[in-house]
């Protein structure tokens, strides 16, 4: 059960009746039931069409209603959730006798499950163990026959699935006139005679033949048309034309919306069964011929004298020879799982009283080998002028292949398939039924905790995704070692986990528990050899809130996680109101940064690079602006780091080198006089592709820029996360003509052995170190160090941020080559052709 506690909905006019109920289901043991009392018909069918419960149990009669007439209106107005039927023998004959003489001589079950019942009990014979067994049935059934239509409304996990079962599974489009075939598996095919060729696409007419009962077809094109299930025995014919007996099952497939999307139908040859029933009214010889022709194995049970006659198939399917099953009942009963015993005897005697008109069980029944194989029995009662049975006879189908078929498809829809934890669409339902239990009581406080793993992405792509997906597996394991039995940890793909943590007494026990999960991932990780280190960041959401929805509180805590991220990774962060406002405010900058591009709102301004020695211009620097039209000049420190999250940091960083190459190169030609300008443009790590050579290439040969007038500056972390990859990419473009620096020098994480075989030209110092060089012995150190590594190197160095005259002459006396700050100018909006600047340096050598 995928809920701890089942919500019922008893639908009851007797209160008597009521009490009773609901003192066996407090009697149960193990199972949780809250129940809730309707007493009239209108009221019940409110609930039922809401379907909020998990299951309904309706009285037969409500006043002058009949439980059978709300049931077909439930379902008539979209009721999903199973019902069980719950009649009074002694009422039976007066309400009920002129409905059933009315719509035929059926028994009650008939009518029930044709009115969309899930299973008949009576009032009479109920006890605390038939009313659970019958619930959970009830459930399971409803559970698992919603799992299949919605797993088979994808046509690549239909072939998956099915493609081993040995019943013929055929698929309908409703939508295309004439309902074509869509789907069919092997077994169909083989049963039929058709290939895949020759019935896709054509309407199922093309089974029927001049014997098929014209009158059950119509029943099936009604049921089809009411989007019920239906499940009737007719007469069709294969390819060859020679007929068979074709039981055939069709269910409807609804999508997520409640809509039909398609029809499957599930086809059973019981042509061994017709001649069985056939042969009983023929001699016992031809009887025997059709037993020993039979696939499926034949049981009849002689109700008078209690013995039973098993066929050899039907011991064979067991693995036992003939001599080794005697005809006692006990050689049947014994060798059923004690789980479905009960069941199995308590429709066996339903079919025996009338109850039912026909027999029918799954059940698991003990091979030879000591395996258990699930098993589909059938049969029917022959009755004397009395209407007593005096005789049962039916088939056994071994049905493993389509139960672990079904299972599958169970698990694969509730369960990631790599960790085996559960999946997004199972954590939903855990959530939901959290907030619904939170909702009822406020005192049951929950926490969701969102995680992302740290740095996975380096991993994985380091050491290959097979060792990626292992450490994924075994980080799955050290989560579960953090949790309690009753928490549940999934993943909703690649490295993002959810925990959620139900019945916690207060904050404290959802931080220990992210504590817990840090630990764990603090310790190495050992894949095939290689010691491998993880951490996460990790958001919490508490139920305090009010969520109504388990989206709201998985949005919640991944934004709470994404702060955790920003804030230095490795740490966890608690969800507070405000992040949803700048969660949003940040999706509507990226929104409006997708668009500032084709709206042309993106501008370029230029800093001046300065020569320390003769206090000339020598370069400028691009650095992109975003005129946003409603909230003015936004700067790169607000919108860079987004861009480069979305990767909108590459078109954005090719119009920038378009835009600055054309610029200089338009302001070039019309200052010809003037020396060549040299033009710094900014590279990020996302632009490194094999394709950055030739684009570079086309906007200069476009711009008609000379390749030794454009720099390009890259971060040393940029280079050293793909060091080799990286040089062969600048060897490249320095073959071009194109000079190249690196970027905010000593900031990052770099190694010398790489440097020297890097063709770089030029060194930019980061303002981090020219700002304290006037007052901090340390970093006028580091400023000398490197100014004396890049002449070693043949390297030029450009100090940047100088906003002082003492840090001017500082750079000057370690014989820094250039410089740019605000001491010379900000970054203008337009090229300057005065020299103001070089005054400012003028003054600042002289003084």
């Amino acid at each position: 059960m995928v809920n701890a506690v089942i919500q019922v909905l008893l639908v009851e006019d007797d209160e008597d009746d009521y009490i009773t109920t609901r003192s066996l289901l407090l009697k149960i043991k193990g199972t949780k039931f809250e129940l809730e009392w309707a007493q009239t018909y209108d009221d019940a069918l409110s609930q039922m069409v809401q379907g909020v419960h998990d299951i309904y149990l309706v009285s037969d009669r409500l006043g002058t209603k009949s439980g059978l007439d709300l049931l077909r209106e439930a379902f008539h107005k979209g009721c999903h959730v199973p019902i069980i039927l719950i009649a009074d023998e002694s009422t039976l004959d007066k309400s009920l006798q002129d409905k059933l003489l009315k719509e035929g001589d059926e028994a009650i079950d008939i009518v029930a499950i044709q009115a969309g019942a899930a299973d008949y009990l009576i009032k009479t014979e109920l006890d605390e163990r038939t009313i659970e067994r019958s619930i959970h049935y009830a459930l399971e059934r409803h559970r698992t026959l919603s799992q299949l239509r919605e797993a088979l409304a994808e046509k690549s996990q239909i072939a998956e699935a099915i493609a081993n079962m040995t019943v013929g599974v055929m698929i309908t489009d409703p939508h295309q006139p004439g309902n074509p075939v869509i789907f069919v598996n092997a077994a169909f095919t083989a049963l039929t005679g058709y290939t895949h060729q020759e019935i896709l696409g054509k309407s199922c007419r093309s089974l029927q033949g001049a014997e098929t009962d014209r009158a059950i077809v119509e029943q099936v094109h009604a049921a089809m048309k009411a989007h019920q299930p239906i499940t009737r025995t007719l007469l069709n014919d294969r390819k060859d034309g020679t007929p068979f007996w074709n039981e055939l099952s069709i269910h409807p497939v609804f999508n997520a919306e409640g809509k039909l999307t398609h029809f499957i139908g599930f086809q059973t040859d019981v042509s061994a069964r017709k001649l069985a029933e056939a042969a009983r009214s023929e001699t016992e010889e031809r009887y025997t011929l059709a037993v020993q022709g039979a696939n499926d194995g034949i049981w009849d049970w002689n109700l008078q004298t209690h013995q039973i006659y098993f066929s050899p198939r039907w011991k064979t399917m067991l693995g036992y020879e003939e001599s080794d099953i005697s005809d006692r009942l006990d050689e049947w009963f014994d060798r059923v799982h004690p789980e479905d015993l009960y069941w199995l005897k308590h429709k066996i005697k339903a079919h025996i009283n009338g109850v039912t008109t026909h027999f029918e069980c799954q059940y698991r029944i003990q091979h030879h080998d000591g395996h258990y194989r699930w098993m589909l029995s059938r049969g029917l009662a022959v009755r004397d002028g009395l209407g007593q049975a005096t005789r049962m006879a039916g088939f056994q189908t071994d049905t493993t292949g389509w139960k672990q078929a079904e299972e599958k498809l169970f698990h694969d829809a509730f369960y990631d398939t790599l960790t085996g934890l559960p999946n997004r669409v199972l954590l939903t339902e855990r959530m939901r039924h959290a907030i619904q239990l939170a909702q009822r009581n406020p005192d049951l406080m929950f926490a969701v905790l969102f995680i992302d793993l740290d740095r996975f992405k380096v991993i994985n792509d380091s050491l290959g995704h097979m060792l990626g997906d292992q450490l994924l597996i075994d980080i799955a394991n050290r989560f579960l070692r953090c949790l309690r039995p009753g928490d549940t940890v999934a993943r909703l793909g690649g490295d993002e986990f959810v925990v959620l943590l139900e019945e916690v007494k207060d904050t404290s026990a959802a931080i220990a528990v992210a504590d817990r999960i840090q630990a764990e991932l603090a310790q190495s990780f050992d894949l095939e050899g290689h010691e491998v280190y993880t951490a996460a960041s990790i958001g919490i959401a508490f139920s305090t809130v009010g969520y109504e929805r388990p989206e709201d509180l998985l949005r919640d805590a991944d934004t709470a996680m994404y702060r955790a991220k920003a804030q230095g990774r490795r740490r966890y962060e608690i969800f507070q109101p405000g992040m949803h406002t700048n969660a949003m405010a940040l999706l509507q900058l990226e929104t409006d940064l997708r668009r500032a591009i084709e709206r042309q709102e993106l501008c370029l301004h230029y800093q001046p690079i300065v020569s320390l020695r003769t206090c000339q211009i020598v370069g400028v620097e691009a650095l992109v602006r975003w005129q946003h039209p409603q909230r003015g000049l936004i700067l790169p420190g607000e919108f860079i780091p987004l861009a480069e999250e979305t990767g909108l940091i590459v078109p954005i960083g090719s119009w920038v080198l378009r835009e600055a190459c054309r610029q200089i190169g338009e302001w070039q030609s019309q200052n010809r006089s003037k020396e060549p300008l040299m033009v710094h443009v900014n590279l990020s790590g996302r632009q490194f592709s094999p394709q950055l050579t030739d684009e570079i290439h086309q906007i200069l040969q476009k711009t008609r820029l000379l390749p030794q007038q454009l720099k390009l500056e890259i971060t040393e972390t940029v280079l050293m996360e793909n060091a080799e990859s990286a040089i062969e990419t600048l060897k490249q473009l320095r073959q071009l003509g194109i000079q190249l620096a690196i970027d905010d020098f000593g900031t990052g994480y770099s190694s010398l052995s790489y440097l020297h075989r890097l063709p770089i030209d030029t060194l930019k110092i980061d303002r981090s170190f020219t700002s304290k060089i006037d007052f901090d012995g340390e970093q006028l150190a580091i400023v000398r160090t490197i100014i004396t590594l890049a002449w070693n190197l043949g390297m030029e160095v450009i100090a940047e941020g100088i906003e002082t005259s003492k840090q001017l002459a500082q750079l000057r006396a370690l014989r820094c080559e250039y410089g740019q700050g605000y001491l010379f100018a900000k970054p203008l909006a337009s090229l300057m052709t005065d020299l103001p600047l070089v005054e400012n340096c003028a003054r600042s050598r002289m003084g």
